[in-house]
């Protein structure tokens, strides 16, 4: 990591007007943007966040900063400090990592506000994921604000920001099917396991190769219960590797005979160029079951390891890669339909944060209102508690105190609406007295 060197310190631009909320911004570059060539130059790794979030805030680029950095996107978020812009936040991103300026032109996005507050939705819900919906992303940026949160880098901005992100993915998850219908051919012979044989615990499955895909659609099913895997590889050693990974036995090739009937599944993905598992050996297997229920293949290979006439064989249920691919198809028009629905409710989302912001601008003047009522309100007490300890009667007393009280607090203002500013109509002052005092619906 290479953190900004002295003469490469952002110089501050103009700050912003006193009085207004400051943005969030967001830079960043990710899958749709950039290659990984490019992305992982600016990746930041978890020994390396720390100082990042440190020098954003050192450098008065911000008072609140998160950094979401993965394989898939690299983007900076950050609220109040200097008046940003996107030139600023991307020379500095460069300085940390010590690469060309040159290398992120044509790469990167920014928005700020509104825009920068529905990215981060967007991306909390998986819908600006390489697969639509994916739920890796959400984890990924619950760990990307606690490590900003340890840096003391998330402010009272970003906090409630990100956990309104959070809320939005439940809720996303919980009123679409974004994430139930399955988009990828792993994914699909999983839920198609499922629907057949129901509950995947307890279940044994027998993987026929020793591959990427073989490996994926394992690690799905572990995912879902299945406790005994048995690995049937030509190469010994890779299908050992494999077994290890999910805790179960190796075998030969031609071992399989002797291994199907023990199965609940099989998948199978070799390059083999002739059929592995014949009708032969699955009528015999099926033989052998016999009590044991039905027996789900799913045939993942180009030319197929799985005899087509198995599928005929009474009680197997027999998948190809076609067959996983038209409904992973289906499934990514599911999780289509149901982004949609997904962008209705991050827009409303996005309508209520902003208010919440919104509302931070009133706060410092709310304030001084109170304060300036206080100092009133103190004056008049002293003043009147001199009548109290001479006797004087209390309800006289607490008469006087309420009417000069009034007085006080309503001087100012009825000066101003007899002699209104420069910067103000009668018009315009009425209207505010009667909205902030409901005067228009005491008189009705």
């Amino acid at each position: 990591m290479q953190s900004c060197p002295a003469s490469a310190t952002i110089q501050p631009p103009h700050r912003r007007s006193a009085g207004t909320v400051a943005a969030i911004f967001c830079l960043g570059l990710s899958h749709h943007t950039a290659p990984i060539a490019v992305r992982e130059k600016v990746a930041f790794s978890p020994e390396n966040l720390a100082a990042a979030h440190h020098d954003l805030l050192e450098q008065g680029l911000a008072t609140e900063a998160l950094i979401v950095s993965t394989c898939n996107r690299t983007e900076i978020y950050i609220h109040g400090g200097q008046d940003y812009h996107r030139q600023t936040l991307q020379d500095w991103l460069c300085h940390f990592h010590g690469v060309d300026p040159r290398l992120l032109d044509g790469h990167i996005y920014h928005s700020s506000d509104a825009e920068a507050v529905r990215h981060l939705f967007r991306v909390a819900c998986g819908l600006d994921s390489m697969i639509i919906g994916e739920p890796q992303i959400l984890g990924q940026v619950k760990d990307a604000y606690q490590a900003a949160a340890d840096s003391g880098a998330a402010g009272p901005v970003l906090n409630r920001l990100l956990h309104w992100a959070f809320r939005v993915a439940k809720r996303v998850r919980s009123e679409t099917a974004i994430g139930s219908a399955p988009v990828s051919v792993a994914y699909a012979a999983v839920s198609l396991a499922k629907q057949l044989l129901g509950s995947l615990e307890g279940k044994s499955v027998l993987l026929i190769g020793a591959g990427d895909t073989i490996e994926l659609v394992a690690t799905h099913l572990r995912e879902h219960g299945v406790g005994s895997f048995t690995v049937a590889n030509r190469s010994a050693e890779r299908g050992q590797q494999l077994a290890e990974k999910f805790t179960g036995k190796a075998h030969a090739l031609e071992a399989i005979s002797e291994l199907l009937h023990d199965a609940d599944v099989v998948v199978s993905c070799t390059a083999s160029l002739l059929p592995i598992v014949t009708l032969e050996t699955v009528s015999a297997a099926m033989m052998r079951r016999r009590a044991r229920g039905d027996l789900m293949l799913v045939d993942l290979a180009v030319p197929r390891d799985i005899a087509p006439e198995v599928g005929g064989v009474e009680q197997c249920f027999l998948y190809t890669l076609d067959d996983l691919n038209d409904i992973a198809q289906a499934g990514m028009r599911a999780r289509r339909e149901a982004a949609a629905v997904a962008e209705l409710i991050i827009a409303d989302e996005v309508g209520e944060f902003q208010q919440w912001r919104e509302s931070l601008d009133v706060v410092p003047a709310i304030r001084r209102l109170r304060d300036h009522v206080e100092d009133r309100r103190q004056e008049e007490v002293r003043r009147f508690m001199r009548y109290l300890d001479q006797g004087q009667d209390p309800h006289a007393v607490l008469d006087a105190f309420s009417k000069a009280l009034m007085n006080k607090v309503l001087h100012d203002p009825i000066a101003t609406l007899r002699q209104p500013c420069q910067d103000a109509t009668n018009e315009s002052l009425v209207a505010a007295l009667d909205i902030l005092f409901h005067l228009s619906d005491a008189e009705g």
